[in-house]
C-alpha cells in the first residue's frame, strides 16, 4: 500500500472525523467535543486504534498472537501485598505459547530489552509453535528489562509484540545448571517392566487364595458403646431402613465427588486453557488436596467426642457438610476469584479440610450401621456414587464453565450440596434420637466403660537383662526412616515457602522433640514407634502391633504407589489443551464425563470380580491393564490429532484404574486388624492420597525434563510396579496371627 492508500483506508473505515456544526467563533475555543456530531472513541480526538495503522499497512496480522508463560510474584511492601517483577537468571529457560491460525510460520523471535532478536525453539508436538522456549543469553543487558516476543509468518507479516517486565540477574540459578533438553526414551526401555509385571501376575494367579473373603467389615468402635432398649422403631432412621442407609451413604459420597470433580477436571482445564503450566497446576492441586493426607488425624476426634443425643456420627457429618457449603459460598462471592489463584487455593484447602472430615465421619457411620453382608455391596455403591459426583462436578459443571466462569460453576454446586445435606439433617441414626439439639429425643447409644487391654506381646526381647543391640539398631533405624519421611513431606509442603534450609530447621526441631519424647529416659522405658515395632517397648500399641506384620506394612507401600501416576493429570491437561488444541469444555466433557462413566463401571465390576476371584489377583491384573493403557496413549503419538482415537484412549484407562483401585481397597480391608480398623484403614486411605499428591508435585519435574510420550510411559510403569509388590502380601496374615476380635 502507498501512504495515500493507508490514509484513505484509515479515514474511511476507522477514524471519526469531526463535523463542525457552524463557523462561529466558539468553534475555536478548543471545546471540540461539544460541536462534534459524532463522539470521540476510546483513543480520543476522533482517532483510530494506533495498532490499526500498522495492520492496515500490512505488517501486523490480527489473527495470530504470541504469549509469555510468565507471571508476576506476590510480595509485601510496607505491609501491602503487591505484584513484583520475577527475577530471571542467566541460562533460565523461558517459555510461551503462540497461535498461528494455521498459517505458515517462520517462528517466534524474542528480544531482551534493547538486544537483537533471538530465535526461540518450537517445543510443540505438532510443529505449529503452540509452545516455544528460549534460553536467557549471558551477554544481554541486566537489571530491569522488558522481554518482547513476536511470531513471524512466512508471508512477512507478524503478530503484535507481547511484552513482559522482568529483572534480569547477572548470575546463574540452580535450575540453569541442569542440562537442557527434554529426554525422549524409547518404548523398548520399558519392555522389561511389562514382562516382569506379567510374570508376577501369572505367579499370583497360580497361588491359592489366602483369605476366605475380600470384603471384611472393620467394626471398630463397637466395643465402646451399648444400646438403650428404649427406642422408637417406627421412626425413620438409618439403623431401621436399608433404603435410608444405602441412599444416605451414597449421597454423602456423591457430595465428596462433586467438588473433587470440579477441581480435578473443570478447574484444571480452565487453568490450562489460560496458559498455566503443569507445574503450576500440579502445585495448586497439591495444596488443595493436602487435607486428605492428614484425614487420619480426624479419627480420634470422631471416635471419642460425640453429642450422643443426636447420634454418634451425625453431628460430625452435619458440621462438616456445613463447612463445605460455607467455603463454596465464600469463593462464589469473592470478586474475580479466577485471577486470585493463591486465594482460591487457600479457600479450596479449607473446603477439603471439611470434606476430609466428612469422609472420616461417613466411614465411621458405615462401620456402625452396616451388617457384614451389606458392607461389600454398599461399598461398591458408595465409591460408584462418588465417581458419579465427580462426573457432575467435572462434565456437568464443566459444560457451563465457559459461559459462567469459575464463580458461576461453583454457584451451581451450592444447591446440590444443600440437597444432600437434607438427608442427614432429617434422618436419624437410630430411632428415638434428636433430629436437632432443641428437639425431643435422647441418647440411644451410651458410652461403655472401656475394658483394660493388655498386649500379648508387651514383654521386651532381652538378652542378659539388656536390649539386644541388633534389635535396638533396627528399632532406631525405623525411627530414622519415619523422620526421613517427615523431612520429605516437609520439602513437598513448607519447602515452597521456607526453602531447603527452612525445611532442614523444621526437621531438626521435630527430631529433637522426638528424642525428648521417646529417648530422654532410661533405656528400659524407651517407647518410640521403632521400639514398639520390634516389641522392645514396655507397652506396644495395637496399631503398631498390626503394622509390625509384613502384610500390613506392604499395604502402606501399595497405598503410596496406587495413585502416584496422577502426575499425569496436569500433564495430560496441558498436552490436550495447549498442544493438541482441545478447548477446556471439550476436554472436560471427555475426562469429567465419559471417562467418569467408565470409572463407575470399573468400580462396580471390579468390586464384584475381586470378591469372586480374589482382590490380590484382580488388583494385579488391572494394574497391568492400566499401565498398558498408558503405554498405548504414548505409543499412539502419530494419532494424537485424531480426536476419535484419543477420546477412546482417555476413556479406557479410568475403567481399568477404577477396577484396580477398588480391588486394592478390598485388599486393604483384609490386612486391617479389626481392633484398630478405623485407624489402620484410614491410614491406608491417607497414604493413597499422599501418593497422589506426591505425584502431582512431581508433574512439573516430568514436564520440564521429559517429552509427553516418555512422561506418559513413566506413568504406565508406576502402575506396573504395583504388580511387582502384590506377590509379597498375604491377605490373611493379619487375622491369622492377631485374631478377629474387636
Amino acid at each position: 500500500m502507498t501512504p495515500a492508500e493507508v490514509k484513505d483506508t484509515l479515514v474511511g473505515g476507522y477514524a471519526i472525523e469531526r463535523e463542525i456544526e457552524n463557523d462561529a467563533i466558539d468553534a475555536a475555543s478548543n471545546n471540540c467535543s461539544l460541536l462534534e456530531t459524532r463522539p470521540d472513541n476510546e483513543y480520543g480526538y476522533g482517532q483510530a486504534d494506533p495498532l490499526t495503522f500498522v495492520e492496515i499497512g500490512g505488517i501486523i496480522d490480527p489473527d495470530v498472537f504470541v504469549n509469555w508463560s510468565l507471571s508476576y510474584v506476590e510480595g509485601e511492601v510496607n505491609g501491602t501485598t503487591i505484584l513484583l517483577k520475577p527475577e530471571i537468571y542467566n541460562g533460565t529457560v523461558l517459555k510461551g505459547t503462540a497461535q498461528t491460525a494455521n498459517k505458515p510460520a517462520v517462528g517466534v523471535q524474542v528480544r531482551f530489552g534493547a538486544s537483537e532478536w533471538y530465535a526461540a525453539t518450537d517445543t510443540s508436538t505438532q510443529g505449529n509453535w503452540a509452545n516455544w522456549k528460549v534460553t536467557v543469553p549471558e551477554e544481554v543487558m541486566k537489571g530491569n528489562q522488558t522481554l518482547s516476543a513476536r511470531l513471524v509468518l512466512a508471508s512477512g507479516d507478524m503478530s503484535a509484540v507481547n511484552s513482559f517486565s522482568v529483572i534480569l540477574l547477572d548470575e546463574y540459578g540452580f535450575t540453569a545448571l541442569i542440562p537442557q533438553g527434554l529426554i525422549n526414551l524409547s518404548g523398548l526401555v520399558f519392555a522389561p517392566f511389562i514382562i516382569v509385571a506379567m510374570l508376577m501376575t501369572a505367579y499370583i494367579f497360580r497361588q491359592p487364595r489366602r483369605s476366605k473373603s475380600n470384603v471384611e467389615v472393620e467394626a471398630s468402635g463397637a466395643e465402646e458403646i451399648v444400646w438403650d432398649d428404649d427406642t422408637l422403631p417406627d421412626q425413620l432412621s438409618l439403623t431401621t431402613s436399608w433404603n435410608a442407609r444405602a441412599i444416605s451413604l451414597c449421597a454423602l459420597y456423591t457430595a465428596q465427588g462433586i467438588p473433587s470433580g470440579f477441581i480435578s477436571f473443570t478447574l484444571i482445564a480452565f487453568l490450562a486453557e489460560r496458559g498455566y503450566s503443569a507445574a503450576a497446576i500440579g502445585n495448586m492441586l497439591f495444596w488443595v488436596y493436602l487435607p486428605w493426607v492428614f484425614k487420619f488425624l480426624w479419627g480420634p476426634f470422631v471416635d471419642n467426642y460425640h453429642y450422643l443425643p443426636m447420634g454418634r456420627r451425625r453431628p460430625w457429618i452435619l458440621g462438616a457438610q456445613t463447612g463445605m457449603v460455607l467455603t463454596v459460598f465464600i469463593i462464589v462471592f469473592v470478586p474475580d476469584i479466577e485471577t486470585k489463584v493463591t486465594l482460591l487455593t487457600f479457600l479450596l484447602f479449607f473446603h477439603n479440610m471439611f470434606a476430609s472430615l466428612q469422609d472420616v465421619a461417613v466411614d465411621g457411620l458405615a462401620v456402625d450401621i452396616l451388617s457384614p453382608e451389606e458392607f461389600g455391596k454398599i461399598n461398591g455403591f458408595m465409591f460408584g456414587a462418588k465417581r458419579f459426583g465427580t462426573m457432575i462436578g467435572g462434565a456437568g459443571i464443566g459444560y457451563f464453565i465457559g459461559s459462567l466462569g469459575i464463580q458461576g460453576g461453583l454457584f451451581l454446586m451450592v444447591p446440590m450440596l444443600l440437597m444432600i445435606m437434607c438427608l442427614p439433617l432429617f434422618i436419624r441414626e437410630r430411632p428415638g434420637e434428636k433430629l436437632n439439639p432443641w428437639s425431643e429425643g435422647k441418647a440411644i447409644v451410651k458410652p461403655n466403660k472401656p475394658a483394660v487391654k493388655v498386649s500379648k506381646g508387651a514383654i521386651r526381647k532381652v538378652k542378659g537383662g539388656s536390649i539386644d543391640s541388633s534389635d535396638k539398631a533396627k528399632a532406631i533405624a525405623v525411627d530414622f526412616a519415619l523422620l526421613a519421611f517427615l523431612f520429605l513431606f516437609l520439602l513437598l509442603t513448607v519447602g515452597d515457602v521456607v526453602g531447603l534450609r527452612g525445611s532442614v530447621v523444621v526437621a531438626v526441631v521435630c527430631a529433637g522433640l522426638w528424642y525428648f519424647a521417646f529417648y530422654l529416659k532410661p533405656e528400659e522405658e524407651w517407647n518410640s514407634f521403632g521400639m514398639q515395632f520390634y516389641d522392645l517397648a514396655p507397652v506396644q500399641s495395637d496399631i503398631v502391633k498390626a503394622l509390625s506384620l509384613r502384610a500390613p506394612m506392604i499395604g502402606v507401600l501399595l497405598a503410596m504407589l496406587t495413585y502416584f501416576w496422577e502426575f499425569l493429570i496436569p500433564v495430560l491437561g496441558v498436552l490436550f489443551i495447549q498442544q493438541l488444541g482441545w478447548t477446556d469444555t471439550e476436554y472436560v466433557l471427555v475426562t469429567g464425563g465419559s471417562a467418569v462413566v467408565a470409572a463407575i463401571l470399573g468400580t462396580l465390576i471390579g468390586g464384584v470380580i475381586a470378591d469372586r476371584y480374589g482382590a490380590r489377583r484382580i488388583a494385579s491384573l488391572f494394574a497391568i491393564l492400566t499401565g498398558l493403557s498408558f503405554f498405548t496413549i504414548a505409543l499412539a503419538e502419530p494419532l494424537w490429532e485424531n480426536r476419535t482415537v484419543m477420546t477412546w484412549l482417555i476413556v479406557i484407562y479410568p475403567f481399568f484404574g477404577a477396577a484396580m483401585g477398588i480391588s486394592l481397597i478390598s485388599l486393604f480391608m483384609n490386612v486391617t486388624w479389626p481392633k484398630v480398623g478405623a485407624t489402620q484403614f484410614t491410614l491406608y486411605m491417607a497414604m493413597l492420597n499422599f501418593g497422589a499428591l506426591f505425584g502431582l508435585k512431581m508433574a512439573g519435574y516430568f514436564e520440564e525434563n521429559f517429552t509427553f510420550a516418555t512422561t506418559i510411559m513413566i506413568g504406565g510403569t508406576c502402575q506396573l510396579m504395583i504388580a511387582f509388590v502384590l506377590p509379597y502380601i498375604d491377605p490373611g496374615q493379619t487375622r491369622r496371627e492377631l485374631g478377629t476380635e474387636f
